[in-house]
This record gives C-alpha cells, sequence and structure tokens, in this order.
C-alpha cells in the first residue's frame, strides 16, 4: 500500500520484531535529484517567481533525522517512529493502513483530506515547506490519523511558488479522481490549509496543479473532466 518511491527502493521488514518499512537509495539519485532541481527553477522561472532550489545531500538526511521530526512532533506533525537512518538506508516504522490516495476510492475520506491540509498548512506557518507533498506522501494509521512520510525534501521558505508547489502537488496527485471525490478531497483539502494560515491559497496553486498532474496521475480523462469542472478547486 506504500506509493512506489522515485528515489528509494521500499520493502518491508522486521526490525527489534517490530514490522518496519526499510527505504534503500536507488542507484542514480543523485541524477534524479538533478533533475528534480533542474525542473523546479526551471518552472519558477516561467511562473515569474524565481524560487531557491530545494537543498540536496546531507539536508534530506538531517530532515529525515530522529531531531527534525521531533521538531515537526512539536509543532503538531505526526511522523512514522524512526528506528535507524544513513544516506543508503532509511528504517522506520510499518504504518498499515497505507497512504491517503487509496482511501479516497474506498469510503468517505473528507477528514483525512482536511487533516492532511492541516498538516501542510502548520507546516507553512512555521516557514517551512515539503516540496514534494503528494497525496501519497500522507499515510493513515489504525485511528485513522494523517501521518507524513518522506520527509527529505522539506525546506526553510515561506517564497510564495514554494508553498504553491506544496498546494498544487497535492491536487495534481488526486486530480484523476472521480469528479465529485476530487471535487469533496480538494474541498476538504483547502478548508484545512485555511484553518490553520488564515489566508487565501497560494494563486499558482491551479497552474501548477494542472502543470505537475502530467507526470502523476493515472487516469487522464477524469484529469481532463477536472481540470475543464468550473466547480473544482
Amino acid at each position: 500500500m506504500y506509493f512506489i518511491n522515485w528515489e528509494r527502493n521500499i520493502t518491508t521488514n522486521l526490525f527489534e520484531r517490530n514490522k518496519v518499512v526499510v527505504k534503500k537509495t536507488k542507484s542514480f539519485t543523485n541524477l534524479r535529484h538533478f533533475l528534480l532541481i533542474f525542473c523546479f527553477t526551471l518552472i519558477s522561472i516561467f511562473s515569474g517567481n524565481p524560487a531557491c532550489p530545494p537543498e540536496i545531500g546531507q539536508r534530506i538526511v538531517e530532515n529525515e533525522s530522529f531531531e527534525f521530526r521531533k521538531k515537526l512532533k512539536l509543532i503538531g506533525i505526526n511522523t512514522p517512529k524512526l528506528y535507524s537512518i544513513s544516506y543508503e538506508e532509511i528504517i522506520e516504522e510499518y504504518i498499515k493502513g497505507g497512504n491517503l490516495y487509496f482511501y479516497f476510492h474506498k469510503e468517505k475520506a473528507k477528514d483525512l483530506a482536511f487533516q492532511a491540509g492541516r498538516i501542510t498548512g502548520i507546516l507553512h506557518k512555521n516557514g517551512f515547506v515539503f516540496i514534494d507533498n503528494k497525496c501519497q506522501n500522507f499515510v493513515v494509521n489504525k485511528d485513522k490519523e494523517v501521518i507524513r512520510i518522506d520527509l527529505g525534501f522539506i525546506q526553510k521558505s515561506q517564497s510564495l511558488f514554494a508553498q504553491s508547489i506544496d498546494v498544487g502537488s497535492f491536487l495534481a496527485s488526486i486530480l484523476d479522481l472521480k469528479p465529485q471525490i476530487y471535487t469533496n478531497a480538494a474541498k476538504e483539502f483547502l478548508a484545512g490549509y485555511r484553518e490553520i494560515t488564515h489566508n487565501q491559497i497560494p494563486y499558482l496553486s491551479i497552474i501548477l496543479r494542472n502543470i505537475l498532474a502530467l507526470g502523476f496521475v493515472y487516469s487522464h480523462s477524469n484529469m481532463i473532466k477536472n481540470m475543464i469542472n468550473r466547480r473544482t478547486p
């Protein structure tokens, strides 16, 4: 149920008698990071809002560390328990419920989308952005609490473009849902975001949603329906 990660091979195993997720760095990860930085920079320039690209290398390890997870916990963002970390491998708690994307297909998940919006808003309010904020980077535990995973690209930034990337990438990652499901999930996500930030949604979000969706979606027919539906966020 964990989404296929573009930079790590993900498996499950046992560690100290606990079921865990093992994330091992893939070959050519540095090349993938370079492509991410290139795309981020290029899109920010063409949008008229040049922004500093994400830091990589040691920053990714620091973002996944025990210390940074404690900081996120203090501001109200839950993450899986970390057991071990290095640049090559991360071992963390296995969240049985699976990632948020699949919940929208099988049950009413308005509250879950709302929680994801609040989490995004909390990070922005504290001066950080996720950069890679797709729906599949949120998992749901047995108590129906939304947990944030894949923390590597978090950056200290309050730029309009970076915040728009966060909102836009979440919406892009669910844009292939059936129109009614997408509309409800998107509205709840944005409501959760506004509850925390008390701000309007970053105005580049929808433009970036449409660009990023090309690389995220499974169903292009649903994507097009949601894009042209004026009632959808």
